[in-house]
C-alpha cells in the first residue's frame, strides 16, 4: 500500500518518546523528519541527514529561543544529532551557533527495523542527497509589468513542474 503525499514517523517516537516532550521538541522533531524521511530521490531513497535552518523550524510557530530547546531536548534524550558540515558533532547551543550550517539526523532505536522500502528498487536503502534548503523565488521590480496572459502561463507551467516533481518523489 501507497500512502501519497505522506512522510514516515518511526513508532517509537510516538510510542516512547511524545508523552514526554515539551510542545517544541515534537514541532522540532517532526520537522527534522519531515526533511529527512519525507523526500526522496528519483530512486526512492532518503537523506540520512540534512541541513535545516532556524528559519525554517520558526515556520512550525516556535520563536528562536523554543527552537533552540526543543532541539536541546532531542539531543539531551539521544532522539537526533546534529554536525557541521564535515560531521563534527555539535552538542551544544554555543557550537551550533559557531557552525555556519548545522546539520540534523535521526537516532533511530534500531535502524534495521526502521527500513524504508523502496517499491522501485526492491531494496531498504538510504542516500545522501541534495538539501531541501528553501529557495526563494526571484522577486519582480515594483515598476516591472507583466502581460497577464505571459504570468498566467508562467504560473500555469511552474505548478505542473511542482506537481512532476512531487509524483516523483513517491
Amino acid at each position: 500500500m501507497r500512502l501519497n503525499n505522506t512522510t514516515p514517523v518511526p513508532n517509537a517516537f510516538f510510542d516512547k518518546h511524545i508523552g514526554n516532550l515539551s510542545g517544541s521538541a515534537v514541532r522540532v522533531y517532526l520537522k527534522i523528519v519531515r526533511n529527512l524521511l519525507g523526500w526522496r530521490d528519483e530512486f526512492g531513497k532518503v537523506k540520512q541527514r540534512d541541513w535545516i535552518s532556524h528559519s525554517q523550524f520558526e515556520k512550525t510557530g516556535l520563536s528562536n529561543r523554543s527552537v533552540t530547546n526543543g532541539i536541546q531536548e532531542l539531543l539531551d534524550l539521544n532522539l537526533i544529532q546534529t554536525s557541521d558540515h564535515i560531521g563534527n558533532i555539535l552538542s551544544n547551543p554555543q557550537q551550533r551557533k559557531q557552525a555556519k550550517r548545522v546539520y540534523y539526523s535521526l537516532i533511530l532505536d534500531k535502524p534495521d527495523n526502521f527500513a524504508l522500502y523502496n517499491e522501485k528498487t526492491k531494496e531498504n536503502q538510504t542516500q545522501k542527497m541534495r538539501s531541501t534548503k528553501e529557495i526563494s523565488l526571484p522577486k519582480y521590480n515594483v515598476n516591472e509589468r507583466i502581460p497577464d496572459h505571459i504570468r498566467i502561463e508562467q504560473i500555469k507551467h511552474e505548478q505542473e513542474r511542482k506537481q512532476l516533481q512531487r509524483d516523483s518523489w513517491l
